[in-house]
């Protein structure tokens, strides 16, 4: 609810105003990108770009949205950007331009009850069942692919919930630079599988109309890898996640 309460008082505020062009035109120093929230990832993401973006002598703000809300947001040009996404985003928003360095990098895990499990369970007469969070594109369409039947959620919180109770087989759940959900105390009932079911990389997206700005931040990003800014980010949100704080 409180999400729901921001995402609302932020559209209602930017709608009121031109679209951003801070790149392009020079006439702001803000940009406006759209997150998802209760993904402990997301903090790492935020803060790398925030410094990515202010080396180009901008502003960072955030609206927090709905993951398919925010996409089209992104898409049509009422906000700047989106925070990360899989590649293929690029093919079904084509107002989306990719910034061409990776921001993070991720594994997909499945999570079953059964404790001594190793691999993916085998399916019966009908379809699997599997709990994914809605608008974790990776999940829905890994769950796609395996021919599952997806029960979508709004929350972790939900996914474990309907694994817990025996509604779905199995939960698919993202490790990113070793921020996810699976580290709280909740998950430890359940068995993680060892391998990811699938390997994948997320990268920034601004609108099309900031192309330029796209290149530029390419090139940031990669001189904060090289630097050490993006370990010394990831490490200091690990250390939030470890203590508690998600």
């Amino acid at each position: 609810m409180h999400s729901r309460i921001l995402f609302i008082a932020a559209a209602l505020a930017i709608a009121s105003m031109a679209p951003a062009t801070a790149y392009a035109d020079g006439h702001e120093n803000r940009i406006y990108i759209a997150v998802i929230d209760d993904i402990p990832s997301t903090t790492m993401a935020v803060r790398l770009l925030e410094v990515a973006y202010q080396r180009l002598g901008l502003e960072m703000r955030t609206l927090v949205a709905p993951s398919r809300r925010a996409l089209m947001m992104a898409d049509n040009g009422k906000l700047d950007g989106d925070l990360f996404r899989i590649e293929s985003v690029a093919a079904e928003y084509p107002n989306l331009t990719q910034v061409d360095y990776p921001l993070l990098e991720g594994g997909l895990f499945a999570v079953v009850r059964d404790p001594n499990a190793q691999t993916m369970p085998e399916p019966g007469d009908q379809p699997l069942k599997v709990a994914v969070r809605r608008g974790v594109i990776i999940a829905e369409q890994t769950a796609d692919t395996l021919g599952m039947e997806p029960l979508h959620t709004e929350s972790y919180e939900q996914m474990h919930q309907l694994l817990e109770r025996g509604r779905v087989e199995l939960a698919l759940v993202s490790d990113i630079e070793g921020l996810s959900p699976l580290t709280s105390d909740n998950w430890n009932q359940f068995t993680v599988l060892p391998e990811p079911v699938i390997r994948f990389k997320l990268y920034h997206y601004v609108n099309r109309r900031h192309g330029n700005l796209a290149r530029e931040l390419a090139r940031v990003l990669a001189e904060l890898e090289h630097e050490g800014v993006k370990d010394d980010i990831r490490e200091r949100t690990l250390e939030e996640q470890v203590d508690g704080d998600w």
